[in-house]
């Protein structure tokens, strides 16, 4: 039996798509509620929430050593995982427009053949989420179902 699955699969191999993480300037929609990912009201003098809009923002994405910072295209900063909970991570932007050690993200096609991906945090391991519900982002460590799938779409970066 299982050399026949191995035949079938040598004479019939599976065509498997996978799509390149989009670099430079994007925009990031959210696949369960087809909204945007935005930033919002700051928090303090060094954070500034995140959440979502039918209106898209502009972000610039840039791979750097294992993953990939994401950065606010027109305020540049950027974006990152809270050690600071409340049912799920917070996730805001970083205002002293430096880097931050956890706002570095591994950037993977959520399944094959598909042009959705799961943004997760390499210092938490939570994955960027959102259902819709308050108006915030947020990060946990599910990673799994639609609410966790982000479509990311290049475009000509504007000033």
């Amino acid at each position: 039996m299982a050399s026949f699955l191995l035949l079938c699969l040598a004479l019939f191999p599976a065509t498997v798509h996978l799509v390149d993480v989009p670099q430079g300037c994007v925009e990031i929609r959210n696949r369960e509620i087809d909204r945007f990912l935005v930033t919002s009201s700051p928090r303090d003098y060094e954070r500034r929430h995140v959440g979502y809009s039918g209106t898209a923002e502009q972000w610039f994405i840039i791979r750097e050593g294992p993953g990939y910072r994401i950065i606010h295209q027109k305020l540049q900063e950027e974006l990152f995982e809270s050690e600071q909970s409340w049912n799920g991570n917070y996730v805001f932007t970083w205002t002293p427009k430096t880097r931050t050690s956890s706002g570095l993200w591994n950037i993977y096609q959520a399944s094959p053949n598909t042009n959705y991906f799961i943004i997760k945090n390499i210092k938490f391991g939570h994955c960027l989420w959102t259902r819709g519900v308050g108006g915030w982002i947020g990060a946990y460590p599910d990673c799994k179902g639609n609410e966790y799938q982000w479509q990311i779409h290049s475009f000509k970066c504007k000033n």
